[in-house]
């Protein structure tokens, strides 16, 4: 459907209306997220608490692969749950993803003794499955209400705002994780940061109802069939050169950043770092970002996303090559900080990139929809990484391998990839006939 002048014009003045307190509700959501996750950070606490378990490396890596391979679950977002009451249904959807990991969390706190590591390795994989297939659906419906209420040349700012929040929230709670990290024997540990961190994510959930979706507008009626709306998409996507220029070269970014979770269990296993310091790598992960993530946001705002692709590769490289030679916990907190700002900045360079390419499709459809097409090639990078770890017993093949992506990705964003903005985009033509 299109959006006639005048239609478009109320849209802004219902967006700037509750930009503000929109602003404020977003804000309070990050940073109470931010509370917990000092305790269940994702990326941190996961490698962690299965190292800790003896879980092998090709397991480790096929945990962090989850947010790839189940990525296709984000095509449910957009397709059934983009109404009008789109960030009620995120909301419950969050609640959902996070409620089945928090009774694990209890059954493996109150009955320790009740789990041999095989079993403890199972049923955490299981749980944490469940929580990323459900919350990558609410994820893609967050980021379509982000984008839609945020005017274009704000949403870098928006960007840096929402990492001060999280990082805000993780400082003001990192004593009491590292107490638990670092006071309690392991694996004990992990499970009970894993269970106060998922708690605070269960409350912080409900901050999102302050937010007001001024930003939602009705595209016409829902196309008749989730797979033929689906393959409808994916063909208007593949036939616009500059995407797919832009999602390869996206793609080796995001190929290269998904190695660098080995950085944890690396810091554990041949540096001897402690559970205490290596919850700390939390802070360092969202510290950074708080600070840096509005230069990122900036950086896009004025020069666009091509730009920021740039700064991604140079930054994972620096990351692999700080880890390659890392022999102190210091070293390990720089190469971790450095793989930090490119982890979170990675969906919002694929989102809005996408959005300024096809303004015309959802943000929440555009999301699952390449997030879709990276799958194959995501999905397979970190179990395979795991593999060479535990067959060679070195981490310096998967860190040099990693830079090597990562300056190739840097190459074709700087020679190759084009945005609306600077008006030098690939074109198709059709050649004449003579």
């Amino acid at each position: 459907m299109r959006i006639v002048p005048h239609l478009g014009a109320i849209h802004a003045a219902l967006v700037a209306r509750v930009f503000r307190r929109n602003l404020v509700g977003i804000s309070l959501f990050e940073f109470t997220w931010g509370l917990g996750c000092p305790f269940g950070l994702y990326v941190t606490i996961v490698p962690a608490y299965l190292t800790a378990l003896g879980a092998a490396k090709s397991l480790i890596g096929f945990a962090m692969a989850l947010w790839t391979i189940l990525a296709p679950m984000q095509l449910l977002g957009g397709h059934f749950f983009s109404g009008r009451r789109r960030l009620r249904t995120a909301v419950i959807v969050f609640l959902a993803s996070i409620a089945v990991r928090f009774l694990h969390d209890i059954a493996v706190v109150l009955l320790p003794d009740l789990w041999t590591p095989p079993a403890a390795i199972a049923v955490f994989l299981a749980a944490c499955t469940w929580w990323v297939a459900v919350m990558v659906i609410g994820q893609s419906i967050y980021v379509g209400v982000l984008t839609d209420n945020v005017p274009q040349r704000q949403r870098g700012m928006l960007h840096g705002l929402r990492a001060a929040g999280l990082g805000l929230g993780a400082l003001a709670t990192s004593a009491l994780a590292a107490r638990i990290l670092g006071g309690l024997p392991s694996p004990a540990n992990y499970r009970m940061a894993l269970l106060v961190g998922d708690g605070i994510f269960l409350v912080s959930c409900l901050s999102l109802l302050l937010v007001r979706d001024a930003g939602w507008r009705p595209s016409g009626p829902r196309e008749h069939g989730f797979v033929r709306a689906l393959s409808a998409k994916a063909r208007t996507l593949g036939a616009e050169p500059n995407y797919r220029v832009f999602l390869f070269f996206h793609l080796l970014n995001a190929m290269a950043t998904s190695l660098g979770a080995f950085i944890v269990p690396y810091a554990k296993e041949r540096l001897a770092v402690d559970d205490a310091r290596v919850g700390m790598l939390t802070l360092v992960f969202l510290g950074v970002n708080a600070v840096l993530a509005f230069a990122v946001g900036r950086l896009a705002d004025r020069l666009g996303y091509r730009a920021v692709g740039v700064v991604q590769s140079l930054t994972l490289v620096a990351a692999f090559l700080t880890a390659s030679l890392a022999r102190s916990f210091a070293a390990v907190c720089v190469a971790y900080g450095l793989y930090a700002i490119v982890s979170m900045s990675l969906l919002f360079v694929m989102v809005n990139m996408s959005v300024e390419l096809f303004p015309a499709l959802r943000a929440t459809d555009l999301t699952a929809l390449g997030n879709t097409i990276l799958l194959p090639f995501l999905a397979a990078v970190p179990p395979l990484a795991g593999m060479i770890v535990d067959l060679s017993q070195s981490y310096l093949a998967v860190f040099l391998l990693g830079a090597a992506i990562a300056l190739v990705a840097g190459g074709g964003f700087l020679a190759l990839v084009r945005e609306p903005r600077t008006g030098r985009l690939y074109t198709v033509t059709q050649a004449p006939m003579r």
